[in-house]
């Protein structure tokens, strides 16, 4: 791998290319229209992905961002653009707290075409890393139940939103790698239960993506390698009504700025931040 290989892909696009694979969070895209505003610029760019042919990309990470922009009425945003091929794919649980257990399970499986049972921890875990189930839940006293998948991708899409907006607004989630809830009530208070959302694969998200599908807003985790953040794009800037080739070569000397002034500095180590 060259020098150049490591350097992020920076690119300015239209917002009305980006195509969202997930929800957004209202609530936290109004708060970072507040926070964008205040400071100007848009401090992390959302990646994406290139759709072929169609000239649009999917958003991997940064959906409420790009919901921000969207309804600021800012024309373009800087974007780090990704080889899918190059990215890992993963999917956060949700630990769901300050509901009770019972009244949860009972929300979820009234939803219509929800199809829930109850079994052991570990032929959960197998049905769920075969695909053979949608997800599962596992409750504060261990009580573990699985919901059946959809007909198709789509129908299993409606699922899940119908899923995680039974409990949205009304409790505190918490994404989480385990599924251990009771190891995690020792960290957390009130723990209703924790959520498994399904594996997922990359012709999934653009399956949905170009289908105008979208899974619930936080479960996607995508691990970028050599992830840009803090390039700070005036904001102006982004909504001026200027070509966009011009936009881009501007963009292009200003990464070439800053990487021969040595003001790019890259983190090879997982990091915790602990100030966010």
């Amino acid at each position: 791998m060259s020098a150049l290989d490591e350097v992020p892909t920076l690119r300015i696009v239209a917002v009305e290319n980006l195509i969202l694979h997930e929800e957004t969070d209202p609530r936290r895209a109004e708060r970072l229209v507040v926070r964008i505003r205040e400071d100007g610029v848009l401090k992390n760019p959302p990646v994406v992905a290139p759709l072929a042919k169609t000239g649009q990309y999917v958003v991997l990470d940064g959906a409420n961002r790009t919901a921000a922009l969207a309804g600021m009425g800012v024309r373009d945003a800087a974007v780090q653009v990704v080889n899918y091929d190059e990215v890992g794919l993963d999917t956060w649980n949700h630990l769901v707290a300050g509901v009770d257990d019972e009244v949860l399970f009972a929300a979820i499986k009234s939803i219509p075409g929800v199809s829930v049972r109850s079994m052991d921890l570990q032929t959960a875990r197998r049905l769920w890393r075969d695909r053979a189930v949608l997800a599962y839940m596992v409750c504060r006293d261990g009580q573990v139940h699985v919901v059946e998948p959809g007909e198709n991708l789509k129908q299993s899409a409606r699922l899940l939103n119908q899923m995680s907006n039974v409990y949205r607004g009304e409790a505190t989630i918490y994404r989480v790698e385990t599924d251990n809830t009771s190891e995690l009530g020792s960290y957390y208070d009130d723990v209703a239960a924790t959520i498994i959302y399904p594996p997922f694969r990359p012709a999934d998200i653009l399956n949905l993506a170009l289908n105008s599908a979208k899974l619930p807003t936080g479960i996607t985790r995508h691990i970028i390698p050599r992830r840009a953040l803090r390039i700070n794009i005036d904001l102006d800037f982004l909504a001026e009504d200027r070509p966009v080739s011009e936009k881009n070569e501007w963009l292009q000397d200003w990464l070439r700025r800053k990487l021969q002034n040595k003001e790019a500095r890259y983190y090879e180590e997982p990091t915790f931040l602990f100030d966010e």
